[in-house]
């Protein structure tokens, strides 16, 4: 199955939005695709952004999946990383990568020497996936910025209308 990943750099409603990926967005390949790693063991914000423009240059060639930089624009159909698999960012307040997931309640802080993400028993997905499922922006999730405008007749996923 394929998942996404959305890149940024800070954290909030203010972050910005540097690229995205799409296809085998697995915490194992993270690790295993050089320039990924890189970017999710970086200490400094041009260390991060670098490995991030690299691993958008190369997840095609190697048949991972698709890339999306930011000139193309925001390539999903939600609002927000919210709905994607992954979000990983480099906040520079804390000189250091983090990770969540769509609907992630808290953020994951990578340790550069010794990186993993966590799994079921550390969660960091929502508690209750039904209301995920209505909303997934709506608290307890972590604040993320809004790249596409929601309308207040548009279904969002799960059904429930704005």
């Amino acid at each position: 199955m394929s998942s996404t990943t959305d890149f940024y750099l800070g954290r909030g409603e203010d972050a910005e939005w540097i690229g995205s990926l799409h296809g085998e967005c697995y915490p194992e390949n993270f690790l295993a695709v050089p320039p990924l790693r890189l970017a999710v063991t970086a200490t400094d914000e041009a260390t991060f952004r670098a490995a991030v423009t690299d691993t958008l240059d190369i997840w095609e060639e190697e048949r991972l999946g698709h890339a999306y930089r930011r000139e193309g624009g925001w390539p999903w159909p939600w609002y927000s990383s919210h709905n994607s698999s992954w979000i990983i960012t480099f906040d520079p307040g804390d000189s250091a990568v983090f990770a969540t997931v769509g609907g992630g309640v808290r953020w994951h802080r990578i340790d550069p020497h010794n990186p993993w993400f966590p799994e079921s028993d550390d969660p960091l997905g929502p508690p209750d996936l039904y209301a995920w499922l209505r909303d997934p922006a709506a608290p307890p999730s972590v604040p993320m910025p809004l790249m596409r405008e929601k309308t207040a007749d548009m279904p969002i996923i799960g059904g429930d209308t704005r």
